[in-house]
């Protein structure tokens, strides 16, 4: 699957294909004027910078006679395939361009953050580098990792 069709299907709300591709050709078109980069190249770098090679499974424990509620471990794993890096970056920029309020748009919104990113600087690769810093803290739970 293209990476291009993979960032609509997210950006997609309640089954309406043809806003969230307007959203994006939108984008697009401001990033291609504020940027003298071809937005693939863009995109490209912005990904690269935002994907992760980690990812924490929350795991339910068995539950202990007097312990009330659910306990999870969170256990650091890799993730594997390339789409499945693809997509997690994808979210992360997705989230973090929903969180930016200063721009009216959405889809100027979106480009900043592809911009930012593609740059090695903004929320996204802050939430990678976070989430990498959490799978080293919690390195000694590998071994109760599943290989999925």
């Amino acid at each position: 699957m293209k990476i291009k069709t993979k960032l609509i299907n997210h950006l997609t709300l309640n089954g309406k294909k043809e806003t969230s591709e307007k959203n994006l050709l939108k984008s697009v078109k401001e990033l291609q004027k504020s940027s003298t980069k071809r937005f693939s190249k863009v995109f490209q770098l912005a990904l690269i910078h935002s994907t992760p090679i980690f990812k924490l499974h929350k795991i339910k424990l068995k539950k202990k006679k007097k312990s009330k509620g659910n306990r999870f471990r969170e256990i650091p794993g890799f993730l594997k395939t390339r789409t499945s890096r693809i997509s997690l970056a994808l979210k992360f920029i997705l989230k973090n361009s929903k969180k930016n309020i200063e721009y009216f748009n959405h889809s100027q919104s979106l480009s900043k953050e592809i911009l930012i990113c593609s740059k090695n600087k903004g929320e996204s690769v802050k939430t990678k580098s976070e989430l990498q810093k959490n799978v080293l803290a919690k390195k000694h739970f590998f071994r109760y990792y599943r290989w999925k």
